[in-house]
């Protein structure tokens, strides 16, 4: 009988340091740094993956005005902007107007080499 008190009295003691504001600001940020780390993990592969977009087309694309460079970076800055990069003036053939022609064509079959689209 007696053991069954301490128990008790353990998990009742266990419940009220877990429900503590320090415990729990403890936990909250044991819980972002592992969330923040498995992000950065999962998006490791297409982060190698932009980055070789980008060096395969760098060399083709030296000759373009700073304002053209500009924009095709923000355009390989993420996964989500090639994907509706290749979507819209790829697939869609939309008109765009920092870079068209063959250039619009290397970079889309360059995309296209990528495992980058969904």
């Amino acid at each position: 009988m007696f053991r069954a008190l301490v128990i008790i009295a353990e998990i009742i003691v266990l419940l009220l340091v877990l429900r503590s504001p320090f415990v729990q600001y403890f936990f909250a940020d044991i819980h972002n740094s592992l969330s923040d780390w498995l992000v950065e993990m999962a998006q490791l592969p297409d982060k190698l993956e932009l980055e070789s977009l980008q060096k395969n087309v760098a060399p083709h694309f030296q000759a373009m005005r700073p304002f053209q460079k500009q924009y095709l970076s923000g355009v390989m800055s993420s996964r989500s902007s090639i994907n509706h990069f290749h979507q819209l003036y790829c697939i869609s053939g939309d008109k765009n107007p920092f870079i068209y022609g063959a250039s619009l064509r290397y970079f889309c079959s360059s995309i296209e080499k990528t495992k980058l689209l969904d």
